[in-house]
């Protein structure tokens, strides 16, 4: 690689929903100013998806710094950056925008919580960078949900880590815990029978989703992401289809569940407006209660923002 204009994803923010935001931010200002994508290793979108639109990196070198991941390396890699680019500049998609430089660009950022973000994507490109593969096509998940499109109501509960109070009091957490009376609440007021509505969730522990299905737990390494495994593809991909192929979704504040919902042919979305951070364990052991309205554009952490893509 030389160093001519190009944009660079130097690490990741969060997990497989968060990293969307990333790539689809990078794809898009990639080809708005014509230039290279370029990226150090792989994600998951990369057996999910159907079109890539970025370039992997062969040079070795930048391949072992950027998978170290390592405590403090985001406030110190610009520097090491510059030992293989000397002119890189660190772009901000959140105050920058698609603001062209005059030199290669990096991100470490998830690109996810201004409207600057968003302005020069639209839903057209969006579903054509996202279009499952056809590994994903050939899936039991996907012919079952598939069958079913358009024919059933889902709720997804998001918990987890952030369910996970020893988690939270020793990483950094911004996602609050959303009750699930909030769910019931919602299915009453918008006229849903609660005992007709599927629910998918992270809830490993069956603490709030007891009849939470037996998912098989693939694993995950940083940067790759999600273990891949042939037949399966991710352990979390039957969730993901559940949710896309629904006639109704009840989101979660999750950036999997805004995805799976933006991306939805068939869905009506409700989404959670959160009215305040309280974080489980940290802040009390209470979850909040929230009101759901209907719209696909609600962010999912923060308050009333909206996510302004075009519809073309």
């Amino acid at each position: 690689m030389n160093s001519e204009k190009f944009i660079l994803i130097a690490g990741w923010c969060g997990r497989f929903g968060n990293r969307m935001h990333q790539y689809a931010f990078a794809a898009t200002y990639a080809k708005v100013h014509n230039i290279d994508f370029i990226m150090p290793f792989g994600w998951e979108g990369v057996k999910l998806f159907k079109n890539q639109y970025h370039k992997l990196s062969d040079d070795e070198n930048l391949r072992k710094l950027l998978k170290k991941g390592r405590p403090g390396w985001d406030r110190t890699i610009d520097e090491e950056l510059k030992g293989f680019f000397p002119n890189i500049q660190r772009i901000n998609p959140h105050e920058d925008g698609y603001r062209s430089f005059d030199c290669p660009v990096f991100m470490i950022d998830q690109a996810a919580y201004s409207n600057k973000v968003y302005e020069c994507m639209s839903r057209d490109s969006l579903l054509e960078m996202f279009e499952f593969s056809d590994e994903v096509k050939e899936t039991e998940a996907y012919k079952y949900w598939h069958s079913r499109r358009g024919e059933y109501d889902i709720a997804h509960l998001r918990r987890d880590d952030i369910s996970n109070p020893d988690f939270n009091r020793n990483n950094e957490q911004h996602y609050s815990v959303l009750s699930k009376e909030s769910y019931l609440a919602a299915f009453e007021k918008y006229g849903f029978n609660p005992d007709e509505v599927l629910w998918v969730s992270d809830d490993i522990e069956k603490k709030w989703h007891s009849g939470k299905r037996s998912n098989k737990l693939f694993g995950y390494r940083y940067p790759d992401g999600s273990l891949h495994k042939k037949g399966y593809v991710f352990d979390w991909l039957h969730d993901f289809l559940a949710l896309y192929f629904a006639r109704t979704i009840f989101r979660a504040n999750s950036s999997f569940s805004w995805w799976a919902s933006y991306l939805s042919k068939t869905a009506k979305v409700y989404s959670p407006i959160l009215s305040r951070r309280h974080i489980y364990g940290v802040d009390g052991m209470d979850e909040i209660n929230v009101e759901f309205v209907q719209s696909e554009h609600i962010h999912w952490m923060k308050d009333s923002c909206y996510i302004l893509i075009k519809e073309l």
